[in-house]
């Protein structure tokens, strides 16, 4: 019987099913793209930027997932980035050094950073602390959430001109004087009021402000009341609780965060407008359900090139039957997939906080005192390799027996370059949903100026259900396009 062409689903996502006979997709160190009208194909996937390393900053890994950009510093010369390394609080300047700013009195756990017009404002689940530009402080209001002994300041954001924290401790959040996070009213603060759970974490976003328990996300507006200028917007409230507080992140995409509800579950939520949505598959789900610390997920967000990222460091999940799914989850917002990114040994990603300072991604270590440009031009991870992988879903027809001629696969061509004169794209194939594989195979993904360089591998075997995987390890582009198979069907 003849050959014939079939299209290999080569483009897809993140999804390993714990029954990997089920699903058992890989996209590591790989991020959807969408193409537009006339495309070769409507959805591409794209090597994940790199990391070039910059410079020390602290004396220990980020703990702040945004980095805010400010022009405050009085010894400045422009915008700065702003965030927490270790138990010190820096500041990276425009030249791309660190200046230190001064210390903490804690050293490990995330901390929440808020800018205003005239101040820069952190809290670390202990204290507070405040700095204008020539003065950095902690906050020793007594009636600041934290002092006396009493509360737990996790979460500071600025909103209508006033620095709000939250209690974590208890259902309050506070509001500051006008511009003036050093100074609290005891009597400004207001309780969750539609349901009892405590306030583990609060967001701002379409001029609301959402205070998030355990339980449910409650909405408030600013009414211009004089006593409490916030009021609660009752038919917003969603009934789903923040598992990992630390795991919520806001940008102008709405509010993310990995979520319960009374029922159980973890799965995570969108918030946009007075909406929310769960935007996770249950292949995610089902990992999400397996790690050993649900609660210490953090999160945070990033855009680069039309792009936005909803990152989610999960750290240990020992449970899981995949090892080759990282411990950082990435939702690409605007392709609506799911990805993941990974070091080179398979471990999370090195990010663990991101800003933007002169139109540079600036991302902050998470496994020591360094911070670094995150690009699309660098395809080393610190020096490190990235290993991009693509493991497709089980290709099967109806249970027959198929002959595998050649595998065709549609990549951009030529990316050789000087660190790697004569890339190749290896590929293997598994029989039984990648419980066990072939050896691998390797093709020539083109030297400079290889633009017709056409990659296949051929006499692939015969399989019922059948994945491919592909992996680039060496520091070049890699785009893929499509995949073809030249097939022959064996009757049964």
């Amino acid at each position: 019987m003849p050959a014939q062409r079939i299209q290999i689903p080569i483009v897809g996502p993140q999804a390993v099913d714990k029954s990997v006979s089920v699903n058992n997709q890989a996209t590591i160190n790989l991020m959807a793209a969408i193409r537009g009208v006339g495309a070769k194909a409507p959805v591409v996937l794209e090597t994940c930027p790199g990391l070039a390393d910059i410079d020390a900053a602290g004396n220990g890994p980020v703990r702040t997932g945004k980095l805010v950009s400010s022009s405050i510093r009085a010894a400045g010369t422009g915008a700065e980035l702003y965030g927490v390394f270790g138990s010190r609080f820096v500041a990276i300047t425009a030249a791309l050094a660190a200046v230190d700013l001064g210390g903490l009195t804690t050293s490990t756990g995330r901390v929440q950073i808020a800018r205003g017009r005239q101040y820069i404002a952190f809290v670390d689940g202990v204290n507070g602390w405040t700095y204008d530009g020539t003065t950095y402080a902690q906050i020793t209001d007594l009636d600041f959430p934290g002092q006396a002994g009493a509360g737990a300041p996790t979460f500071i954001l600025y909103m209508d001109g006033f620095f709000i924290v939250n209690d974590a401790l208890t259902d309050n959040f506070f509001i500051s004087a006008v511009e003036d996070p050093t100074d609290w009213n005891a009597l400004d603060f207001q309780a969750a009021s539609t349901a009892p759970d405590n306030a583990l974490a609060i967001a701002t976003s379409n001029s609301l402000l959402w205070i998030l328990g355990d339980e449910t996300a409650q909405a408030y507006y600013n009414s211009g009341n004089a006593d409490f200028p916030y009021e609660g917007v009752l038919n917003a409230t969603q009934e789903v609780g923040v598992l990992a507080p630390q795991s919520l992140a806001e940008s102008d995409d709405g509010i993310f965060y990995l979520a319960t509800t009374p029922e159980g579950g973890r799965f995570i939520y969108q918030i946009v407008g007075q909406q929310g949505r769960v935007i996770s598959g249950e292949e995610q789900e089902q990992f999400l359900g397996s790690l050993d610390s649900p609660e210490e997920c953090y999160g945070f967000i990033y855009k680069q090139s039309g792009k936005s990222f909803y990152m989610l460091q999960c750290g240990a999940n020992t449970n899981y039957p995949d090892a080759t799914t990282s411990s950082t989850l990435v939702y690409n917002i605007r392709a609506q997939s799911w990805e993941t990114r990974a070091a080179s040994d398979g471990t999370g990603w090195r990010a663990g906080g991101a800003g933007v300072l002169n139109n540079q991604n600036i991302v902050g270590s998470r496994l020591a005192g360094r911070f670094l440009r995150l690009t699309l031009d660098e395809y080393l991870d610190a020096g490190q390799p990235i290993i991009r992988t693509r493991r497709t879903q089980v290709i099967h027809n109806l249970g027959q027996e198929m002959d595998f001629w050649s595998l065709i696969v549609d990549v951009q061509p030529g990316v050789g370059n000087a660190t790697a004169p004569n890339p190749t794209l290896k590929m293997r194939y598994s029989n039984d949903s990648g419980q066990t594989w072939s050896n691998w195979l390797t093709e020539s993904l083109g030297a400079v100026g290889q633009t017709g360089k056409r990659v296949s591998y051929d006499q692939l075997g015969r399989a019922r259900n059948r994945v491919f995987e592909l992996q680039l390890a060496d520091a070049c582009n890699l785009t893929i396009i499509n995949a073809y198979a030249d097939v022959e069907l064996i009757p049964d």
